[in-house]
């Protein structure tokens, strides 16, 4: 038989023509293997919450393209929903190196760091909750979000200053934002920054005057700089709005203690102990009161009260220290008197905050 060299290499040809596949030399966009064709699997299979396998595929194709920014952003997304929050952060991290501006890959890297954030708040990691906010917050610079939550963790650390700092840019970035505003007070209260302070609360309570908590923080701030007739205007106006404001009596409470309305004072720590048994603050004051009626029985009864329930408040110890020292119990006395004194040094710290 004889061989025809041309009409084999046509025949070759053929067959190579229909079997090389079409990935090979040019795009593929609608192959199974495609990104399309693996967000679609993977958003199908994330809708019957087979969140796992959702994140397989995407992680399966990621091995091949690894900078697909689309299947990063859907890969991120997934993780987000699993809890997988530190994974879900580099995802949209790999996007954001890519594409700075990508606002999907923005607002999942917030709400990413967020949600780690309040992770470790929960189990107690307020330093990993800081980090990763930190993290966050070199990829997404300019989100009033981001930088509130850092300036809430931030407080929460006493660490006032990048609290304020990271809050005030904030306030600059969303001007029409309360909680910003309100967060923002709150810490300069902590800095002892009374007149920003001041000025700030004023202005959350122009657009929020039914605050009862905005007042009570109002009149408290007015109390420490001793303008008390401001601060029982801010404080009756608290419990008006809120009548079981506990604070708030309380509040008014030690302004009549300072002033030695003692029966006044006395109806305010009452009220307080009716809504609040344990409130430490409103025992100390009943036993102050007790202290200076010289009833040192019933001064012993609320300060001992007052230390059981609120340990680490330096007043009650110190009050308990002169109550059993009148009580001819020395040792005892030096004792809480030695608490009290070591309590006051950790408040000073406190109030100078972290760094």
């Amino acid at each position: 038989m004889q061989s025809h060299p041309a009409g084999a290499a046509a025949l070759l040809f053929t067959i190579l023509t229909i079997w090389i596949p079409a990935s090979i030399g040019q795009s593929a966009p609608h192959t199974a293997g495609s990104a399309p064709n693996t967000i679609t699997k993977a958003e199908d299979l994330a809708a019957v919450n087979n969140l796992v396998q959702a994140n397989e595929v995407l992680s399966e194709y990621l091995t091949h393209d690894p900078g697909n920014v689309q299947v990063l952003l859907v890969l991120g997304r997934i993780q987000l929903k699993q809890g997988l929050n530190d994974d879900a952060m580099t995802s949209f991290e790999s996007v954001l190196r890519v594409d700075p501006a990508s606002a999907p890959a923005r607002d999942g890297e917030v709400q990413a760091a967020a949600a780690a954030a309040l992770a470790d708040q929960k189990i107690g990691i307020d330093g990993d909750a800081l980090l990763s906010l930190i993290r966050a917050r070199k990829f997404v610079s300019n989100s009033p979000e981001l930088l509130f939550d850092f300036g809430e963790q931030a407080e929460r650390m006493r660490i006032y200053r990048d609290s304020d700092e990271a809050l005030t840019r904030a306030h600059a970035l969303a001007p029409q934002d309360l909680k910003i505003l309100y967060a923002l007070a709150h810490v300069q209260l902590d800095e002892q920054k009374m007149p920003e302070a001041e000025s700030n609360l004023r202005a959350y309570l122009q657009q929020r005057p039914d605050d009862a908590t905005a007042h009570y923080g109002l009149g408290h701030l007015l109390h420490m700089v001793s303008r008390d007739d401001d601060a029982k205007v801010e404080l009756t106006r608290s419990i008006e709005l809120q009548p079981r404001q506990s604070a708030s009596y309380y509040e008014l409470g030690e302004i009549a203690l300072e002033n030695d309305t003692n029966d006044e004072a006395k109806a305010d720590y009452e009220k307080v102990l009716s809504l609040a048994p344990h409130h430490g603050g409103a025992l100390t004051g009943m036993g102050i009161l007790a202290f200076r009626a010289k009833d040192y029985a019933s001064a012993e009864h609320y300060l001992q009260s007052a230390v059981l329930y609120a340990p680490e408040y330096a007043t009650a110890h110190h009050y308990l220290s002169l109550v059993l020292a009148r009580l001819g119990r020395a040792d005892e006395a030096k004792r809480e008197a030695d608490q009290a004194a070591a309590l006051n040094d950790a408040d000073m710290k406190a109030r100078r905050g972290n760094v």
